[in-house]
């Protein structure tokens, strides 16, 4: 069974297009808020959801280019 590696790696990049857009959005919450008591934690999660969307995009691209360059058997 041959998988589809390009349908899961367009489905990645609009994962990690949309937490390219939350991530810096909860950053800057984060730093307009730096006096509020939960700073920290929603520091740390916005810089978690960055991580994640670096992460989903480098994996879609790599699913992508997996599927372009597959040898059929």
């Amino acid at each position: 069974m041959k998988k589809n590696y390009l349908l899961v790696g367009f489905k990645r990049l609009l994962v990690s297009l949309f937490l390219m857009f939350l991530g810096p959005t909860v950053l800057f919450q984060a730093f307009k808020n730096d006096d509020h008591e939960w700073y920290m934690i929603v520091l740390a999660i916005g810089l978690i959801i960055c991580a994640t969307a670096i992460f989903t995009l480098f994996s879609g691209i790599m699913s992508i280019i997996k599927h372009i360059f597959e040898k059929d058997l």
